[in-house]
């Protein structure tokens, strides 16, 4: 069970013995400075998720596709390849997972006396360092510090800083109520350099590693190497119960431009930047911007660029990163420095090599790099990974086994983005039902609590994270790992909008521009398929099938203007690209009858939603969030309820056997246009979809293909037919 040592040297008399092999001596008495070169591997692993074991807790089996225990094979490949390496982590550790689950369901006392699995992992792996990334604040904050107090490794991030009232009171954090609630965008109204000198990080903005590496001569020689990392800004929206009063965030770019001298007049040789952030419409310049690989690949003394976040390959040959000035994806270059984003949950690690060169042996440049991600073997794990973290892993899958009710038909999202399905439908009736409930005892305020109610939710498991990657309960019972299936995202709180019926129209031609390309003769792929589909909003209006419906016109031109992949682009200002002629969201109706476009709604979302600047979001009013509980806490809540109503039903009939939670398809919306034309699109190819499509969807509307797809690099996907 012993551990493998690192791939470097703690040599402390190696300094004195190579003072002769730096110079050599000439004929003229004179000394000529040689030229030493030397490769140092980085390797990186990102947005790990709690994903330790290659075990896919949903379905209760073994998966090849990721886990860390696959990705130490490769990491110790990699390394076993060079001489000297770092390995470093981008962040998104403790949280996404149902392992990760487990644990914050244990809680903060627990964690103080046990390391977290992740970090039993890494510590055996033996990283240098790793950065924090947005998911690390899910918990709180007293969870994340418990959680690493057990690393044995240093952290870093640049741009977390602890919360000082002096802040509010000299007017560098400007506050927008009484309660201690300011957004980003205002954060700063004094001179940034004198923040950063005035106000303490949470973390180490950056660490300086001191390594001893073998060079090209054999010798050993001291280096330095700076890492410093960071975080989405937005963590503020998106944990604001945790970090409202107890930090602040600073943009980015601004940060680096202070602390990347700082790192060099401490002598760090290189310097390597491991940004919880990634490069989606980065050349698009604002502050406080949550995907900023793009700025940090332009600032001096910046020497690579590790980077993660987007659950994307980089480099890569997509068409992701087409039109960005400097961005090279094939060659794995930012304005001609090397970059790496190896995926997710372990499946990718990302390597950048960089082959320095010293005239004097104390200091080092890079003269060239190269950039690759390598995936995973097959059938390959790291045993003592897997025996590390065992006792963990049965409690997880005892944790997620907890029953909640039986069901009867199959609940899955491999076609929610084509017809309704139940898996979005029941996140939308438990927060539907929550909000009833509020607006009946008046916590919207007594203003509102004759206006409509409306919820909108997403297919969290799209097939981002592979073919396989889909919400699918196929057993006949609903346990802990279902809910955990049906809403992925445990750190979602609940929040509720007030906007006009107008903004919710608007709101919807936003995502029908993303999700659909226009169906045309010359055109028949529905789909832009890498759109996430977290990002699909689909809303509900009551339990009646007439309660809330509408029609997606795929045949008409987008609303929005849309890049390749389906994201919303924007104008030179930051204002998304409108085009007023269109418009792809017909025949809305409430309650059965065309709405009063002026007229208001609420609207129960999540707080990431809330916060966004969707088209039509961003005119709403946010009038209620409820930090006390979770979106997946009301849907829990809202199974337990349907169970014992089930069950008090059961009881008082003699036919029955056993209770039954069942749930009727409200069917809120339909693909309309392009009819009598066949259209396609990718989904997972697994069984269950192809067997779903033939046995649970209308005859002779959806029909599988034996054409195979792939998406970003990800295979595993089939061809559908869709007959409109």
């Amino acid at each position: 069970m012993s551990t493998k040592p690192l791939k470097y040297f703690a040599l402390a008399t190696i300094a004195a013995s190579l003072v002769g092999c730096n110079s050599s001596s000439s004929s003229d008495g004179k000394t000529d400075e040689k030229s030493l070169l030397m490769n140092v591997r980085l390797i990186e692993t990102t947005d790990l998720h709690s994903n330790v074991r290659s075990f896919d807790y949903f379905t209760s089996k073994g998966n090849q596709e990721f886990g860390l225990a696959r990705t130490a094979v490769i990491i110790q490949e990699a390394r076993d390849e060079v001489d000297n390496s770092l390995l470093f982590d981008n962040g998104d550790l403790i949280q996404g997972s149902p392992m990760g689950d487990y644990m914050a369901n244990l809680g903060v006392e627990y964690l103080k006396r046990h390391p977290h699995p992740v970090y039993k992992a890494m510590n055996y792996l033996q990283y240098d360092a790793a950065n924090i990334g947005n998911h690390e604040f899910n918990y709180g904050l007293d969870y994340l510090d418990a959680a690493i107090a057990h690393a044995q490794f240093p952290y870093v991030s640049a741009n977390v800083f602890e919360f000082d009232e002096n802040a509010i009171r000299s007017g560098k954090v400007q506050l927008n109520t009484e309660e201690c609630s300011f957004d980003i965008e205002d954060h700063y109204a004094g001179d940034y350099d004198e923040f950063f000198d005035e106000y303490q990080p949470y973390f180490n903005p950056y660490v300086i590693l001191d390594r001893e590496f073998i060079a090209d001569d054999g010798n050993h020689y001291p280096i330095k190497i700076g890492v410093i990392g960071f975080v989405p800004p937005r963590i503020m929206d998106w944990d604001k119960r945790h970090l409202e009063c107890k930090a602040m965030v600073a943009d980015i770019a601004k940060s680096a431009e202070y602390y990347v001298p700082k790192m060099k007049e401490e002598g760090a040789d290189i310097i390597v930047a491991v940004p919880h952030s990634g490069l989606t419409n980065s050349h698009n310049v604002e502050p406080f911007m949550e995907n900023a690989v793009w700025q940090l690949a332009q600032i001096e003394g910046i020497d690579a660029l590790m980077f993660g976040h987007d659950h994307k390959n980089f480099p890569t040959t997509s068409d992701a990163y087409d039109g960005i000035p400097g961005v090279e994806p094939e060659e794995g270059t930012i304005f001609g420095k090397p970059a790496v984003m190896p995926g997710f949950w372990g499946n990718h690690i990302g390597v950048i090599d960089l082959n320095l060169e010293s005239v004097n042996g104390s200091t080092w440049k890079v003269a060239t790099s190269s950039a690759e991600v390598r995936e995973l073997k097959p059938y390959t794990q790291d045993a003592v990974v897997n025996w590390l973290v065992e006792e963990d892993h049965q409690g997880t899958i005892d944790f997620m086994a907890e029953e909640i009710g039986a069901i009867e038909e199959p609940i899955n999202s491999f076609f929610s983005n084509i017809v309704p399905d139940i898996s979005v439908q029941i996140v939308n009736e438990a927060q539907y039902d929550k909000g009833l409930h509020w607006q009946k005892e008046g916590v919207l305020g007594e203003e509102n609590k004759a206006l409509p109610l409306l919820s909108v939710s997403a297919p969290f498991k799209g097939g981002r994270g592979g073919h396989t990657d889909y919400t699918n309960i196929t057993d006949d019972a609903l346990t802990r790992a279902s809910v955990a299936d049906l809403y992925v995202f445990d750190n979602n709180t609940p929040s509720v909008l007030k906007l006009q019926f107008k903004d919710v129209v608007e709101w919807l031609e936003s995502v029908a521009s993303q999700q659909y390309q226009q169906i045309t003769d010359e055109n028949l792929a529905l789909l832009h398929q890498t759109f996430r589909t977290y990002n699909y909003d689909v809303f509900f209006g009551g339990t009646d099938i007439n309660d809330l419906n509408y029609e997606i016109d795929v045949s008409v031109p987008s609303r929005y203007q849309t890049a390749a992949n389906g994201n919303l682009e924007t104008d030179a200002d930051g204002n998304f690209i409108v085009r007023e002629q269109y418009n792809r969201i017909k025949n809305f109706t409430y309650k059965g009858q065309p709405v009063n476009l002026d007229d208001y709604v609420l609207v129960v979302t999540n707080n990431f939603r809330a916060g966004s600047t969707y088209p039509g979001v961003g005119n709403a009013d946010r009038i209620y969030d409820d930090e006390a509980d979770t979106n997946r806490d009301i849907v829990a809540e809202y199974l337990d309820k349907l169970a014992s109503d089930a069950a008090a039903e059961c009881e008082q009939d003699p036919s029955c056997d056993e209770p039954v939670i069942e749930f009727d398809n409200m069917h809120n919306f339909k693909l309309v246009g392009a009819e009598g034309k066949t259209v396609t699109f990718m989904t997972s190819g697994l069984g269950d979809a192809i067997t779903y499509a033939e046995e649970h969807i209308e005859p002779g509307l959806l029909k599988a293909t034996e054409e195979t797809g792939i998406i970003e690099d990800k295979s595993g996907y089939r061809v559908f037919e869709l007959n409109m």
